[in-house]
Formats: C-alpha cells, sequence, structure tokens
C-alpha cells in the first residue's frame, strides 16, 4: 500500500474538527467516540480518532470508509518529473 503524504495528514490533523454524537465511533479501531469527543474530518467528511486515520494515513492513502484517495509523495514526484 502507498501511504499519504505527510504534509496531507498534518492538513487533515490541523483543519476540520466535527462533535461527534452519541454512538457513533471510529472505523478504525471500531471504539465509540467519547461524549462530546471532537474528532477528526476528512475532506470527505468521515470522522476518525486523530491517532488512528494518522496511523491508518501513513500506511494507506485511501480513506477506510470510501476509498477517497489523499496525496502521496508518489504523485508528487511523478508531477514534478513531468517537466524533466
Amino acid at each position: 500500500m502507498v501511504p499519504a503524504d505527510e504534509a496531507s495528514i498534518g492538513k487533515v490533523m490541523m483543519g476540520r474538527k466535527r462533535k461527534t454524537n452519541e454512538g457513533d465511533c471510529c472505523v478504525v479501531c471500531m471504539d465509540e467516540f467519547s461524549r462530546g469527543c471532537e474528532a477528526v474530518c476528512m475532506p470527505c467528511e468521515h470522522v476518525f480518532h486523530g491517532d488512528c486515520i494518522t496511523k491508518w494515513l501513513r500506511t494507506s492513502h485511501f480513506c477506510p470508509v470510501c476509498r477517497f484517495e489523499m496525496p502521496t509523495s508518489c504523485a508528487r514526484k511523478k508531477v514534478n518529473l513531468g517537466g524533466i
């Protein structure tokens, strides 16, 4: 699997947070969010524990729910090589 670019992971972690509802759970670890927890919101609008999605994106650049593609360092290298 190809990990997400570290800069992209950082943007997700520093980006939008969403208050969770009772009974909501993180699909990475399958644990319920703590009451009033602020979960990390991906660009595709799915929410996760911050630690969980960070670990996930360091192994796969896809959202674990909908397979939304996060940028990878491989994609950036291809763009940079295209101008050579």
